[in-house]
This record gives structure tokens, sequence and C-alpha cells, in this order.
């Protein structure tokens, strides 16, 4: 029998996990609020809140009006819960510390995906060239999904 006396508990620095999600999320009514000044802030921002939550984000970029990320999220943290503090902090940065918008927000909800890290080389590609798959329409329409809203039809 195990002397569960003896038992220590498993801390999550000795938990091993490779867990790779691919967010996006837009801003409020799809405003083109996220200008390359904003961008230039937010993002390390963000990439920096996610530090403190042991997440790391791989890579951040998107539109004026939306954002996509590649981000590794611990096995205890809620996916939902980690995505929703990185929006809010992000407009809490911007409205309230930087003061430099007053209005920013971003639309409830966000898109999730998980992939394997093989993949993660493409995964990064597509975010770095967001503006040019814009620009040029050439998108993943799977990776575009921000919600789930009108049966998936809103990107």
């Amino acid at each position: 029998m195990y002397d569960w006396n003896n038992y220590k508990g498993v801390t999550m620095s000795q938990v091993y996990h490779k867990l790779y999600y691919h967010a996006a999320w837009s801003s409020h009514l799809r405003q083109p609020m996220i200008t390359t000044e904003i961008e230039k802030v937010l993002y390390p921002a963000m990439e920096n809140k996610a530090k403190r939550f042991h997440c790391h984000i791989f890579g951040i970029n998107g539109t004026e009006d939306h954002t996509h990320m590649a981000i590794s999220i611990p096995p205890s943290a809620s996916v939902s819960d980690i995505i929703g503090k990185l929006k809010g902090s992000g407009s809490y940065f911007l409205n309230k510390e930087l003061q430099i918008t007053d209005n920013f927000q971003w639309q409830d909800g966000f898109g999730i995906l998980s992939f394997a890290e093989k993949d993660l080389h493409a995964i990064l590609k597509y975010i770095a060239n967001q503006k040019e798959h814009h620009d040029l329409g050439k998108l993943n329409n799977e990776m575009e999904k921000m919600n789930d809203e009108n049966n998936g039809t809103e990107k």
C-alpha cells in the first residue's frame, strides 16, 4: 500500500507539457483601433503579462481590427481564463496605464485552436504575415474564426 503521508505533491515545474494554441480575437465591433503605434506597445505588454501566468507567446500580430497569437499555456491554467486576462490587461494598459486611448476594448469571445509542435513554424508564419494575408485575401478560414456566434459564420 502507498504511504500517502510521504506524498509531496507535484509542482508545475515537474509537469512536462507541450500545449500549443493559436488564438484570435477582434476589437470591439471590429473597429480599426489597432494601429502600428498601438501594436508597438500592446503586444509587448501582453507578452510580459503572459509570462506572469507561466505562458509563452511565440508570436503575436494582427490587423487593425483583430489579433492572432501562438501561445503555450500550462495544463493547470484555464485557456479561457488566460486569454481573458491577456485581453483585459491589454485594454487596461492602453486606457489606464499609458492613457494613449480611453475607449480601447476587445469584442467578447475568441477563437482557439490547438496544434502540434511540428506546426509551430507554419502557424508563426501565418501570424507574422497577417496584414499581407488580409490584403491579398489569402486567409485560412479556420484560423480566422473569432467566435462561434451566427453558427460560426462570423470571422
